[in-house]
């Protein structure tokens, strides 16, 4: 399968879910925030895997809420730089975009892979991420918009921000856990004090 499919595929399989959840008005808003903002960094880092000019694994996306996205990482060149903040740009949903991104080579991710494997790993990483979020708004414990979900390249999830309760915690451990391709969870949720 070409990189292209596999980009478009996983783009399909996570936006109709997070159009669903958007479309109801019995979830929150926070909730439906938070499941737009994995869509929206999904579209950002399959455009980025289309695009000749832009390394979708040396440049990281974060989308935080109402539609600010953080560029950062590394590019080989400004031009490169300046692409990845156009293509952001021209997302839907993305209201500005903040560049962080380093012009050089990066030598601290030197062993970092490259190519076509590691984009669709890149990708996969933030499809769990978004399927994660989307059990956080499908679930009634655990709230989307304060628990914030990474992915690095192995499956490990660090869930960080914070739960109401030591209960809401433990609940999103949990989903996380059972979310498809999570090979470990690490618990950074701060309990809120009563």
């Amino acid at each position: 399968m070409n990189l292209l499919l596999a980009t478009t595929l996983v783009t399909g399989a996570l936006l109709a879910p997070a159009a669903g959840y958007a479309a109801d008005k019995t979830i929150p808003q926070s909730a439906n925030d938070a499941v737009i903002e994995s869509s929206v960094t999904v579209k950002i880092k399959s455009e980025f895997a289309k695009d000749k000019t832009v390394s979708a694994t040396n440049i990281k996306v974060d989308t935080e809420e109402g539609g600010v996205v953080t560029l950062s990482g590394n590019a080989k060149s400004k031009a490169e730089a300046d692409q990845a903040v156009k293509i952001a740009r021209d997302i839907s949903g993305v209201i500005s975009v903040k560049n962080n991104i380093v012009i050089g080579d990066g030598s601290k991710d030197s062993d970092k892979k490259s190519g076509p494997e590691s984009v669709r790993e890149d990708i996969r990483d933030v499809a769990i991420t978004a399927k994660i979020k989307a059990g956080f708004v499908k679930d009634k414990t655990v709230s989307a918009a304060s628990i914030k979900v990474e992915t690095d390249d192995n499956g490990v999830v660090t869930l960080s921000g914070t739960a109401k309760s030591k209960a809401e915690a433990d609940q999103a451990v949990k989903l996380a856990r059972n979310t498809k391709g999570v090979t470990s969870v690490k618990n950074e949720i701060s309990i809120q004090p009563k």
